[in-house]
């Protein structure tokens, strides 16, 4: 049984050149075997002095350079992990690392794909493949890395990111636009994936690919970030902001227009503020795209010959990524601007990036990009031509969405891959920080747990005033009033604030939220929290048992708080220290609203994993339901297992008592 501080992680090998060995001619060829399946490596018997001493013995013993693998049966073996492919299940041997400083060991195994794919010859189906494979296997990972070569690995990054991410509802409202929203409410990623690879192979001495694969492993163990990430060089940044930069540096992907989500030095600084929420619902991958997009980068002296060669129909090119000058500029001439507008007439979609590694297409600052604009080709802000690129494919690949919406969403962020443009800003004095204080310090009063809670004093002191010593007016207030003493007190105490009014009934946890999740556009944007950084702290562990406020709301069954946590963006995969998620406490409740609260949890993508269901306690929830002819209490277990899962539970009981 794995311990509850262990986290599960898979990792497909595409290809690349992490996994390549030098030929005899001194080139480098694809190897299928790069990592150790058997664990005969110091890596992977080096978590203690004891561990190390007993594999060198048998080693020595032996002679041999691999061990045998054990006779038990795979599926028998905690050793092994279930892999689901497209083909029926395998089961891959796991290596477990070291325990990070972060508090985790990390189990993975690493599934090799039969064919490996040259990152210079992928091809959309490769991408969903990817995709479908990281779907099948959802369930019974906490994250997954895809290692892949580095020349289109910010093409992948960008495609998967469509593929597999979504945000909640759109910055803006769609004006004349009729927009089912299912259409774009499919791809609700819930765990980390993380792009990584290597600028010299792992069977070199000096290599990156150790530095890559151990950094990854550890965000993706320790951290939920709910995005597509590229790693590289120490820095995770998301991956539909990425391009290759340098084939020769280490330091081989930039992400010029929004700075890393993630830095791994002697700490992992995680920029919480700018990770994405959760999706609100079960995961499912979307396995389409449109492959009939192209990319046209103008040049001086590009003829109109040319572009209406390259728009025309019979090229059944339905999506364009233009890539412009500067600010999005390109030139007036009325050869060109027809050949746009025709296309854009027969619903070719074109999006005007800029050829500059930094900054942003803004048409309206020149005539040459207001010329284009009217023209019908919309301006695609601060996109990569990769990420551009992407969501085209990902957009034209919906049949539900008519040429006039796709060019109404290439416009708006869908999954961080553009930056709004700002309105106008407004300047205005923040409110007193002291009535900010006093409001904050309210609020931790009444989210005190009620034994701990303070009387109220009296307005005479309890002790005469000439005893007090007398201090001048500079040192008389009761706390600071600052606007960086207010965020240093809401760090620390936030986290306890939300988990105690996640325990409560009432509206408390209604009217702190919303005191958390200001607006934008308000005068207390510049000093209190983003909205987007409040995930972060709804699923940060507020006690010794590493449970978050989502875990609290459960234990207590309240449904009201539970739907509103999921709706802030809480995740529904945080375990706490005994390894159990929030689904397993509101399955166990028997409260009157249980039922409703696994609802609302399985609605959210809750599932079992599959290192709880071999622990044996959901196996013997549902025993103990059985045996005691509580219908009320199967059935909710039924609802958070499914059949299948009941099934699974009861076996691994049995597994477990009949080992004993």
């Amino acid at each position: 049984m794995a311990e509850a501080t262990e986290a599960r992680v898979l990792v497909l090998y595409t290809g690349g050149t992490i996994g390549m060995l030098k030929t005899e001619r001194g080139g480098l060829r694809s190897q299928a075997r790069f990592h150790d399946p058997t664990g005969d490596s110091v890596f992977a018997n080096s978590s203690s002095v004891r561990a190390f001493a007993q594999w060198s013995a048998s080693r020595s013993d032996s002679g041999a350079s691999t061990p045998a693998l054990a006779a038990v049966p795979p599926d028998q073996d905690p050793a092994y992990l279930r892999v689901e492919t497209s083909t029926g299940p395998t089961y891959l041997p796991s290596l477990v690392t070291p325990r990070f400083a972060q508090g985790k060991r990390v189990r993975y195994a690493v599934w090799e794909y039969e064919h490996l794919i040259d990152s210079s010859e992928i091809e959309p189906s490769d991408w969903i493949r990817v995709a479908a494979d990281l779907e099948r296997n959802y369930a019974s990972f906490d994250a997954f890395l895809v290692l892949h070569g580095t020349d289109t690995l910010a093409f992948t990054a960008s495609a998967l990111s469509f593929l597999l991410v979504r945000l909640p509802p759109l910055s803006r409202p769609l004006l004349l636009v009729d927009l089912t929203p299912p259409c774009l409410e499919q791809e609700d990623l819930g765990k980390t994936v993380i792009l990584t690879g290597a600028q010299i192979p792992l069977s070199q001495l000096f290599t990156d690919a150790t530095d890559n694969l151990l950094a990854a492993l550890a965000i993706a163990g320790h951290y939920s970030i709910p995005e597509v990430l590229l790693l590289f060089d120490n820095v995770a940044l998301r991956g539909n902001r990425t391009m290759k930069a340098s084939s020769e540096d280490f330091h081989a992907f930039q992400s010029f227009n929004l700075a890393p989500l993630a830095t791994v030095g002697i700490d992992i600084e995680v920029a919480w503020p700018q990770v994405l929420r959760p999706g609100p619902r079960p995961f499912h991958a979307h396995k389409e795209l449109c492959s009939d997009v192209a990319t046209l980068r103008v040049f001086p002296g590009i003829t109109g010959a040319a572009v209406r060669a390259f728009l025309s129909p019979t090229g059944g090119v339905r999506g364009v990524v233009l890539e412009t000058y500067g600010a999005g500029n390109a030139p007036r001439r009325e050869e060109l601007l027809a050949a746009f507008r025709e296309a854009t007439a027969r619903g070719v979609v074109i999006v005007n990036v800029t050829q500059c590694p930094t900054g942003a297409v803004a048409s309206d600052i020149y005539a040459t990009g207001r010329a284009l604009a009217a023209a019908g080709v919309v301006g695609g802000a601060d996109m990569t031509t990769e990420a551009a690129l992407a969501k085209l494919s990902y957009l034209l690949s919906k049949p539900e969405l008519s040429p006039v919406q796709v060019r109404a969403l290439i416009a708006q962020p869908l999954r961080g891959e553009l930056t709004p443009v700002a309105p106008v800003p407004t300047y205005a004095n923040p409110p007193d920080p002291e009535a900010r204080l006093r409001t904050l310090f309210s609020q931790l009063v009444e989210c005190a747990p009620v034994p701990q809670r303070p009387r109220r004093q009296s307005a005479v002191s309890a002790f005469d005033a000439a005893d007090k010593p007398v201090v001048p007016d500079e040192f008389s207030a009761s706390w600071p009033s600052t606007l960086a003493d207010e965020e240093t007190l809401r760090a620390a105490v936030l986290p306890h604030l939300l988990a105690q009014a996640a325990a409560k009934p009432g509206n408390l946890l209604q009217s702190l939220l919303t005191s958390l999740d200001a607006p934008a556009s308000t005068p207390l944007a510049s000093t209190s929290l983003s909205s987007l950084a409040l995930p972060s702290l709804l699923n940060e562990p507020a006690s010794t048992t590493l449970q978050t406020p989502l875990h609290l709301a459960t234990l207590a069954g309240l449904l009201d708080n539970v739907e509103l946590l999921l709706a802030s963006g809480a995740s529904v995969h945080q375990r706490d220290a005994n390894g159990r998620s929030p689904l397993f406490y509101a399955a166990r409740h028997r409260g009157l609203d249980a039922l409703a609260v696994v609802k609302a949890l399985r609605a959210a993508g809750a599932h079992f994993s599959e290192r709880e269901i071999e622990a044996g306690d959901v196996g013997l929830e549902v025993a103990k339901a059985e045996k005691a002819n509580d219908a009320v209490a199967a059935g909710v277990w039924l609802e958070a297992l499914g059949e299948d899962g009941v099934r699974r539970a009861k076996a691994a009981l049995r597994a477990l008592v009949g080992s004993e």
